[in-house]
């Protein structure tokens, strides 16, 4: 119920090992190796880290210089025009860990489907190629008009706060192009003043205006950007997969070599 603090006198009391006491030569020794060892660890989480960190500022450049279209160089349509929109329901009632359907709420959205609740009953439908977004989040929050498209039928169920947007025709906007477009687009986080709360209105999402390319090129972008969003967010391949892994492997030689005998087990 309350913030944990750890006061001195308990600290005090913490036991720390020290590998072969009566050699003081031999444990620095012992030290050193196990700090070299995890360091080498802590290096290499570190640097596929960088690494993932200068993919996604890539891909954020290509996927703006991509998305990026002069007024006088394509048709505009506001999103009214080219979707419907509805708003998902509250299944604050219905949760439950071994439910059937997957509720997209705010926090499914925002770490791109790690974190889930689960309902026996999908009170909101939703089907493939539905385009959802985070339509509520806190003052400068990172989930704002951030996008997640549905990618199979009878799998989720749409949580309130979050819009369900449904291209009208496919073969004038394709529903991928159009949640790459409308992922944390500008146009909406301008509504985001830094001190309240945002809650995106419908009619401020039906206003947003949209590019209408033809379908090749709206195609070319998607797989352009499909293979960054592949690299840079798959949990199965691809860095955030490798990062788990020396992640664990860490873990597992830190708990294996700081793990030593009780004094009355040296023996």
């Amino acid at each position: 119920m309350q913030m944990p603090q750890i006061a001195t006198p308990d600290t005090d009391k913490f036991l720390v090992p020290i590998p072969c006491p009566d050699n003081p030569e031999k444990s620095l020794a012992i030290q050193a190796e196990i700090v070299r060892i995890l360091d080498a660890f802590t290096a290499m989480t570190t640097e596929l880290t960088t690494e993932l960190s200068l993919r996604k500022k890539q891909y954020n450049y290509y996927r703006d210089q991509l998305l990026s279209f002069e007024e006088c160089d394509v048709e505009w349509k506001t999103l009214e025009e080219v979707a419907h929109f509805a708003n998902g329901k509250g299944h604050e009632k219905d949760i439950s860990e071994d439910g059937k359907f997957i509720v997209v709420n705010s926090k499914f959205i925002s770490t791109d489907g790690l974190v889930a609740k689960y309902s026996h009953s999908q009170i909101c439908p939703l089907f493939k190629d539905d385009i959802l977004l985070v339509m509520s989040d806190l003052p400068n929050g990172k989930a704002l008009s951030k996008t997640f498209i549905v990618d199979e039928d009878e799998r989720y169920t749409l949580n309130q706060r979050i819009g369900g947007i449904t291209v009208k025709d496919k073969s004038e906007m394709l529903p991928k192009f159009l949640h790459y477009y409308l992922n944390r687009t500008p146009q909406l986080l301008k509504h985001d003043n830094g001190v309240d709360q945002t809650n995106l209105r419908k009619g401020q999402i039906l206003e947003v205006k949209v590019p209408i390319l033809p379908l090749q090129k709206q195609e070319h972008i998607v797989s352009i950007l499909d293979k960054f969003d592949k690299l840079t967010k798959s949990l199965s391949e691809g860095l955030p997969r490798e990062i788990e892994l020396r992640q664990k492997q860490y873990e597992y030689y830190r708990d294996l070599l700081l793990s030593f005998p009780k004094s009355d087990e040296a023996a």
